[in-house]
């Protein structure tokens, strides 16, 4: 049995939250009902399903070398273009909690390191659009990918940083976007760790996607700057707000 696989029924068995039962604090019982449960159907989500799906016709139709370089990086042939934007792209019902998240905190600045075909990017930039959304860039022929993209290069609050280079601004939220990278993402959560603000949240995209990764996701949420945290089994997020009791919760998402 596939590792993500034993981990998905191990989750399903421990999920047993939902609807924000066994939560006391009313901050977290409304993140959780009305933000992260929320089932209301947005004009938003049509876009972002609509620029799904021009990501997925570039994919198969392009032939530009920038495009064919990112089926290379991740071993996977060109007539699977789907295949390529699962593995890049969270599921577009992930990006959609992201969206609120965002919406409902009004952070000061997002980041988001790792992959992107600048569908999950742009659903970043529109929850705020006056909230600048920082792309760490691992690899050059992702801007140029949405550079391509309708949409994702009309929207003005997205910021293209180079990776290893210092943000001048300390964001409130950041998405790590590293699921077959569990080093790289160890690195950015412990840089988080060291520095980070009393409302500060992070998502961790992978957290059950290989040993590795769980061991990562298990040290972030022991930590005690880490108030809350809830398994989505696709992402973990974590809330350093102070205030808040600690308690780690597993979702049934």
């Amino acid at each position: 049995m596939k590792f993500r696989t034993k981990s998905r029924l191990i989750y399903l068995t421990g999920a047993r939250h939902r609807g924000g039962h066994g939560i006391h604090s009313p901050f977290l019982y409304r993140l959780i009902t009305t933000v992260i449960e929320d089932k209301r159907k947005l004009t938003d989500y049509l876009i972002l399903k609509e620029l799904k799906n021009k990501a997925l016709k570039l994919l198969s139709i392009s032939t530009d070398p920038s495009i064919q370089e990112i089926f290379q990086k991740f071993n996977i042939p060109f007539a699977k273009p789907r295949k390529l934007y699962r593995k890049i792209e969270m599921p577009l019902k992930y990006g959609k909690v992201v969206f609120r998240l965002i919406r409902e905190l009004k952070p000061n600045a997002v980041i988001n390191y790792g992959h992107t075909l600048g569908v999950n990017l742009s659903a970043a930039a529109m929850a705020q659009n006056l909230i600048p959304v920082y792309q760490v860039l691992s690899l050059p022929e992702y801007r140029l990918f949405c550079e391509e993209l309708p949409l994702c290069s009309e929207i003005s609050n997205i910021h293209w940083i180079n990776e290893g280079l210092e943000l001048s601004v300390e964001a409130e939220f950041m998405i790590i976007n590293y699921p077959d990278n569990s080093e790289l993402t160890g690195n950015i959560i412990h840089k988080s760790l060291n520095k980070h603000g009393d409302n500060d949240l992070l998502i961790v995209r992978g957290i059950h996607e290989s040993v590795e990764m769980e061991a990562i996701w298990h040290e972030l949420i022991s930590s005690n700057d880490v108030r809350v945290s809830l398994d989505l089994f696709e992402i973990g997020i974590a809330l350093f707000r102070k205030g808040l009791q600690k308690e780690n919760f597993i979702h049934r998402f």
